[in-house]
């Protein structure tokens, strides 16, 4: 049994540093996928942006051609002006002058308006371009990066899975049924120490006959209280630096 409880304290070390590089790993992925959304969020924007620029420019020139229609309009009348019989026709050609210009007025401050907005958009447009390119260029040096580590990191998960399966054909499967449940119930350890007639999973106190059954380590043991499977910590010396010295 003493064996068994060996190689399960070796499957269970290889579990934990799997489990460590699977969330690394997790994490190193989930972290290039952030990246790649907000920079097609920004590039989104972007777009967006540049369709907006179009149309405020096509705005723009659709108020300067009515600016010329309506100068065009002004000159026209101020020739009329210029040839009318009667004081009542001069009269009303003066008012249509009077409505040109103060048309003319208005369409060139909503075009001088335009014109603000336009560059004012232009700038910003500017602004995300070099963030755009920034961003992409830090992706790409990222991305470089993460799958170097990414690659390291997959062949020593490779290593540690094979040392496992290695393992688990030294384990009787009903023992490994029981630390794989005891795991799946308590992510981390499923297998620890019992010293000074405490678990080391739990903390709380053992049996003294139940003790005794550990130190001889003949029959595979569980704590009563968290039901991890046991062993005797002196048995583990050499194994975790956490028994290397004497109690």
């Amino acid at each position: 049994m003493k064996k068994q409880l060996a190689l399960l304290r070796e499957l269970q070390r290889i579990d934990l540093d799997l489990d460590e590089l699977t969330k690394k790993k997790g994490e190193i992925q989930s972290r290039l996928a952030q990246n790649r959304e907000v920079l097609e969020r920004l590039v989104s924007e972007l777009d967006n942006q540049k369709s907006e620029l179009e149309e405020i420019r096509g705005l723009q020139r659709s108020k300067q051609m009515d600016l010329t229609e309506i100068h065009d309009n002004l000159k026209e009348r101020k020739k009329r002006l210029l040839n009318v019989g009667s004081t009542k026709e001069y009269n009303a050609v003066e008012r249509e002058i009077e409505v040109l210009q103060k048309s003319a007025e208005q369409t060139e401050e909503e075009t001088l308006q335009l014109q603000e907005v336009v560059s004012d958009t232009e700038d910003s447009i500017k602004t995300k371009q070099g963030m755009v390119k920034e961003l992409q260029e830090g992706i790409a040096q990222e991305d470089s990066n993460a799958e170097t580590e990414l690659g390291a990191l997959d062949k020593h998960i490779t290593k540690l899975n094979n040392r496992a399966e290695e393992a688990r054909t030294e384990v009787p499967k009903r023992v490994l049924y029981k630390y794989d449940f005891i795991r799946s119930r308590r992510p981390g350890l499923a297998i620890v120490a019992a010293r000074s007639g405490h678990c080391e999973g739990c903390y709380m106190s053992l049996p003294p006959q139940l003790f005794i059954q550990i130190q001889r380590a003949e029959t595979l043991e569980t704590c009563p209280s968290c039901q991890r499977i046991l062993y005797f910590w002196e048995d583990a010396l050499g194994e975790d630096p956490m028994y290397k010295a004497a109690e």
